[in-house]
């Protein structure tokens, strides 16, 4: 009976240090290459936008 408990108690603590996993992985860089990304696509957009509004003011 003890050890049923045992093994029990072996795979509720592994489910949850999985579930836990701490993903020290992961670079910091990657965040600000997703940034340098996220704010050249903003850029991006702007200068979309100002074409369209030079283009309305030409055709004025």
């Amino acid at each position: 009976m003890l050890k049923k408990w045992m093994v029990a108690l072996g795979m509720v603590s592994v489910l949850t240090l999985a579930a836990c996993n701490n993903n020290d992985d992961e670079d910091p860089a990657d965040d600000e290459q997703i940034e340098e990304q996220e704010q050249e696509q903003e850029q991006e957009q702007d200068q979309d936008t100002d074409d369209t509004e030079e283009d309305t003011d030409q055709s004025e």
